[in-house]
């Protein structure tokens, strides 16, 4: 396995052969012709709607730019290698019907979303013009022990405080919340089985909670007050209402979500609780 990215590795893993690359156009097209990957994953860029709408020229570099290079390398260096991009479920941004499938229009409403179908539309460019073996994972509203941002880790902050949790929204939004694990299986399901003819698949558990209904949960794994949560009603720009996802494509080709809400909870909370 080789891990690629712009700055040195936090630990290092037995597992892993790891580049630090200041030049990617350079110093990645050395790479693949030297080790000729099966396999290419891109989870590089900014993962922020709220930093995309702030800084929407970072996030075009971070994302578009940059999976432009990674496919043209390929092309130059390593055509055989199969390429997955991470895309996202904010391509769809707020859909009118849910469950949300792969078929129906990307209408993003944040740079982050714009960016996502950009890359999208380069996979596409690049098998059908290049015969390069590319397809995209829409991942929907990610979670698991380890990250350090968003829902999960602003509640566990806000619980530790001690006052009232206060939230945006009115908690009737609602996410599609699939585990980290659960991703890491849906992608090895798609790198094996995968048509890579420029094709996007939907990676989520098909299932939808609310946002009021996933603040309680984390709330009471922490062992407080519910009372404390507190909604303001404000909506953040980028943010859509509902998600729901269709895994019908996916699970065609063998995934299984295996890790439910209740246990990804606790599981979170359990770590969480390790960093104090």
């Amino acid at each position: 396995m080789i891990g690629v990215d712009i700055v040195a590795a936090a630990e290092q893993q037995p597992y892993l052969n790891f580049y630090c690359c200041t030049d990617l156009d350079s110093e990645l097209g050395q790479i693949l012709k030297e080790q000729r990957p099966t396999y290419l994953i891109d989870l590089a860029g900014n993962a922020n709607v709220g930093t995309s709408i702030q800084a929407p020229r970072f996030d075009f570099l971070s994302s578009v730019n940059l999976f432009s290079s990674i496919l043209d390398q390929v092309r130059l260096r390593s055509p055989e290698t199969r390429v997955l991009f991470a895309s996202s479920a904010a391509v769809y941004g707020q859909p009118n019907l849910l469950p949300i499938t792969e078929d129906m229009p990307r209408q993003p409403i944040s740079p982050y979303g714009f960016h996502k179908v950009m890359c999208e539309q380069l996979a596409a460019e690049y098998h059908s013009i290049y015969g390069l073996q590319v397809a995209s994972s829409r991942i929907f509203s990610a979670y698991g022990a380890g990250l350090r941002k968003q829902i999960f880790w602003d509640l566990c902050h806000k619980c530790l405080a001690g006052d009232i949790i206060r939230l945006g929204g009115d908690g009737t939004e609602s996410r599609d919340f699939v585990h980290a694990s659960d991703i890491a299986q849906a992608t090895l399901c798609l790198l094996r089985r995968g048509a890579f003819n420029g094709e996007s698949y939907n990676v989520a558990r098909g299932i939808e909670i609310s946002i009021s209904e996933i603040a309680h949960r984390v709330v009471a794994a922490f062992g407080e007050n519910k009372e404390r949560i507190v909604f303001s009603g404000d909506n953040r720009a980028g943010d859509p209402k509902n998600w729901r996802a269709d895994i019908g494509l996916v699970s065609a080709l063998g995934f299984k979500p295996q890790v439910g809400i209740d246990e990804g909870v606790a599981e979170y909370v359990s770590w969480f609780r390790t960093l104090r």
